[in-house]
């Protein structure tokens, strides 16, 4: 049975998911809730997949640079398809993240409080540290070394 928090987060082994609401800015003067599932895992050691879930439509995926979304909780990161940056929010303590994904379709602007994505990146350190990932995809290709020196001397 997964681990949850207060904001929804969830942990499995080898696994963090989560959910949140964000707005999504529909015009200049209306935005509306929109689900968000965003999972991390190892695997892909550099990315969080954030999914969509507007009703009426297929859900909408976008692959975002981990440590990209953490920069963008204290200060403006990225460029291009991806910008993330802090917007003053209803919580004082904690700023709101504006997020802009861009493609050739458009752009879409969404809102989160900063909170929930703090804990869920939390939860994705502590599965495999920022800096780690580097150290984890070599150990799998000496695993992956000795594993077929192995299969090739039994054989």
């Amino acid at each position: 049975m997964p681990d949850m928090d207060e904001h929804g987060a969830e942990s499995t082994p080898g696994m963090v998911t989560g959910e949140l609401l964000m707005l999504l800015q529909v015009s200049r003067d209306m935005a509306v809730e929109v689900e968000v599932c965003l999972a991390y895992t190892p695997d892909d050691p550099y990315a969080v997949r954030l999914t969509f879930l507007v009703p009426g439509e297929p859900p909408v995926s976008w692959v975002l640079a981990r440590e990209l979304l953490l920069d963008g909780i204290s200060a403006r990161s990225g460029e291009g398809d991806v910008v993330v940056e802090p917007v003053p929010g209803e919580d004082p303590d904690f700023p709101d993240i504006r997020i802009q994904l861009s493609s050739p379709a458009g752009t879409a602007v969404l809102y989160s409080p900063a909170l929930p994505l703090i804990v869920f990146i939390g939860r994705t350190d502590r599965l495999l540290p920022m800096g780690g990932e580097q150290a984890a995809d070599e150990l799998d290709r000496q695993l992956e070394l000795i594993l077929d020196g192995h299969l090739r001397n039994a054989g």
